[in-house]
C-alpha cells in the first residue's frame, strides 16, 4: 500500500529579511534604554520622580519588549521558503509584538503629562526622562508598524504544496524469498572441474601416452 505525502511551503517577500533584522535592532534597542532608565531611576532626585511604580513598570517592559521584538524578528528571517513551523511561529510571535507594542504606547502615553506637570524647572533628571520617553515611544511606534507589516506579508504568503515521494507501507520487500536460482548445466560444471585441477588432467594424458 502507497501513501503520497505533501510537504507545504510558503513564499516569503525578500523585504522579510530587512523588516525582521530592523526587529532585531529595536529590541536591542529597547535593552539599552532599559538599562538607560535604571540608571535614570537610581541617580535621579526621588523630589521630582515620576513615582517608583511608574519608573519600574517603564524599565520592566523596555527589557520584556525588548525580547519579544528580537525573538519576532529572529521568527521573520526566512531565505525566500518557510515550512508551516516556521510560518506559524512568524505569524504568533508578531501577533505578540504587536500587543506589547500597544501597551507600551499606552504606558508611556500616561507618563507623558507627568513628566509635563513636573518640569516647571530645569531638572537634569526631567530632561533625561522626558528625552528617554520619547525615544522609547518613536521606537514602540516603530515596532508596530514593521510588526503589522511583516504580519501581513505571513499572512498573504503564497502557499505551495508539493508532493513527495511514495511511501510504502506493510511487509516489507526483504523478507521476501528470492528466485531460485538456475541450475548450472554440465558443460559449465565440467569447465569448472578442469580450470580448478588441471594439474590433475595433465597427469593422466602422461600416463595414457
Amino acid at each position: 500500500m502507497s501513501i503520497n505525502e505533501v510537504s507545504t511551503f510558503y513564499i516569503i517577500k525578500e523585504d522579510t529579511i530587512a523588516m525582521g533584522g530592523a526587529q532585531i535592532m529595536l529590541g536591542l534597542i529597547h535593552n539599552a534604554l532599559g538599562t538607560l532608565w535604571l540608571s535614570l531611576h537610581n541617580l535621579e532626585d526621588k523630589r521630582y520622580s515620576i513615582g517608583h511604580k511608574l519608573m519600574l513598570a517603564s524599565i520592566c517592559y523596555l527589557f520584556v519588549s525588548g525580547t519579544f521584538f528580537i525573538n519576532s524578528g529572529s521568527s521573520s528571517i526566512t531565505q525566500g521558503i518557510s515550512s508551516v513551523f516556521q510560518h506559524m511561529f512568524a505569524i504568533i510571535t508578531n501577533i505578540i509584538s504587536i500587543f506589547v507594542a500597544i501597551f507600551g504606547l499606552i504606558l508611556l502615553g500616561y507618563e507623558f503629562p507627568i513628566f509635563e506637570s513636573i518640569g516647571t524647572e530645569y531638572i537634569w533628571s526631567n530632561m533625561a526622562g522626558m528625552m528617554l520617553l520619547q525615544i522609547s515611544v518613536m521606537c514602540a511606534i516603530t515596532e508596530l508598524v514593521i510588526a503589522i507589516l511583516v504580519l501581513h506579508w505571513f499572512i498573504t504568503a503564497h502557499k505551495i504544496e508539493e508532493p513527495s515521494e511514495e511511501i510504502f507501507s506493510g511487509p516489507s520487500h526483504s523478507h521476501l524469498s528470492s528466485p531460485p536460482s538456475t541450475q548450472p548445466s554440465m558443460l559449465e560444471l565440467e569447465n569448472v572441474s578442469e580450470q580448478s585441477h588441471p594439474k590433475d588432467i595433465e597427469d593422466e594424458n602422461d600416463v595414457t601416452n
